[in-house]
């Protein structure tokens, strides 16, 4: 028999050690352990662990002002609950001193009675000294003030505080410390926007159409209802990633290709813009995560999703594989293809707050490196005039500007495509003087998306 919680804080403590130890991703965590903890409870964890991720590296700044042991020394089920203790203590209102301190001893207790004191004392220090912890200063040291207090690591402070400025830089970490909105894509295959947004709010469930993508709706209010995660008629989203489609801007009938196409948000959407007429190649080097987008299109009921094993860095165009129903890609090469890349993923901090605790300078090297491996390779898949759409949900230049630059100098016989006329009028200030697509966090409200649609000319 399954598990089932009813201590949040035991289980949230459990998360946030594997992350911290194993390097485990925290949405995949609560996604798997949520359903065994009682309904009540499951808001409390969601908070304390991303609340926890979020603030870490001020969480981290406080212990080492009160502990005598400094934070890289502790050991991970020992730190992790002081770092509950803290965020209860210092960020959330409503829950007693005495609660955060006492709940968060328990949690170290079968340790032993010497990590339970020394957490207790911690924490007891914690509470006591709130108004006295001292932090950088802003004048003095501004890139650790800013990694400090608006929690983000200095590296990365740093390179955001050259291109944009303090006060920016500022805002940008601002908002990836609030939680997103919730956004939903609506399946319209099987219903309309307006007709979605009626039935959810006799399911108690308040929403309202999106700013930018026509077929989204953002979550205002849950009364009694909540959402379920195998419905059909809407998949969970965030806005600007369901712009991305646009720019492929399929029709019924192409045959379009969506490389790195797992879980299949973006694969499925396509498909709905093809009113499922046509073939939809899902590429993905990974069969688990193949499987993601095989179940996604059977709850929607899409026919038209194609999968292929394959990883798009080395992939040899074939025309005969098997596995593809009617045994073949198209011979004269792909309509369109989307290449929506991996990234480091820093434009989706305030969605997956972990990420800049295990992201490096040098990641951001390796996934351009990787960006254009792919992007040399399976561009040889396009019919000329074909669309080739380029996408990545980070900030950074060397996963963006510089590597659509690197590529139309590399590879003759592309050219970049006006996305003007494409995008709904609302989302023409996502364009940039150079013709690219760029959403910001702090300016636009919408996770930091990245995309560029190029032609085929030869």
């Amino acid at each position: 028999m399954a598990q089932t919680y009813q201590n949040p804080r035991l289980l949230a403590h459990q998360i946030l050690v594997r992350v911290e130890t194993r390097g485990s991703y925290a949405d995949i965590l609560l996604e798997e352990k949520l359903p065994s903890v009682e309904k009540p409870y499951r808001a409390l964890v969601t908070e304390l662990v991303y609340g926890v991720l979020r603030w870490q590296i001020k969480i981290d700044w406080i212990i080492n002002q009160l502990s005598k042991i400094p934070t890289h020394k502790l050991e991970a089920r020992v730190l992790c609950a002081l770092r509950l203790g803290i965020y209860q203590l210092y960020f959330l209102r409503g829950i007693p001193p005495h609660a955060c301190i006492s709940e968060s001893v328990e949690l170290v207790k079968p340790l032993g009675r010497e990590r339970a004191g020394f957490v207790n004392a911690v924490l007891r220090s914690a509470q006591r000294e709130k108004e006295n912890v001292s932090f950088p200063s802003i004048k003095e040291e501004p890139v650790r003030y800013v990694s400090v207090i608006f929690s983000h690591p200095q590296w990365l402070v740093e390179r955001w505080l050259k291109r944009y400025g303090l006060k920016e830089t500022i805002e940008l970490c601002r908002v990836n410390l609030t939680p997103p909105p919730t956004i939903l894509r609506v399946n319209t295959l099987v219903t309309t926007r307006d007709a979605l947004m009626e039935e959810l709010k006799k399911e108690g469930i308040r929403a309202r159409p999106t700013r930018f993508s026509p077929v989204g709706l953002e979550i205002v209010e849950r009364h009694r209802g909540r959402l379920k995660p195998a419905d059909r008629r809407y998949y969970i989203q965030d806005e600007a990633s369901q712009l991305i489609p646009l720019l492929v801007s399929p029709s019924p009938g192409e045959c379009i290709l969506d490389v790195c196409s797992a879980p299949g948000g973006k694969a499925t959407h396509i498909a709905q813009l093809m009113e499922n007429r046509g073939l939809v190649v899902a590429m993905d080097s990974h069969p688990t995560r193949l499987k993601k987008i095989e179940g996604l299109a059977r709850r929607f009921r899409i026919e038209i999703i194609k999968p292929l094993l394959a990883d798009a860095r080395t992939f040899t165009p074939q025309y005969s594989l098997t596995g593809m129903e009617e045994g073949s890609l198209p011979s004269g090469g792909f309509d369109a293809i989307l290449v929506d890349a991996p990234c480091t993923g820093l434009g989706t901090i305030r969605r997956t707050p972990d990420i800049k605790l295990r992201r490096t300078p040098e990641d951001i090297k390796s996934s351009a490196n990787t960006q254009r491996e792919i992007l040399s390779n399976i561009s040889g898949l396009l019919k000329k005039g074909g669309r080739l759409v380029y996408s990545v949900c980070t900030l950074e230049p060397e996963e963006t500007e510089d590597v659509v630059r690197w590529f139309l100098k590399e590879k003759r016989g592309f050219c970049l495509e006006s996305i003007a006329q494409i995008l709904p009028h609302e989302c023409r200030r996502f364009i940039t003087p150079e013709g690219f697509f760029r959403t910001l966090p702090h300016r636009d409200g919408l996770d930091g998306f990245f995309a560029v649609r190029l032609k085929r000319t030869d």
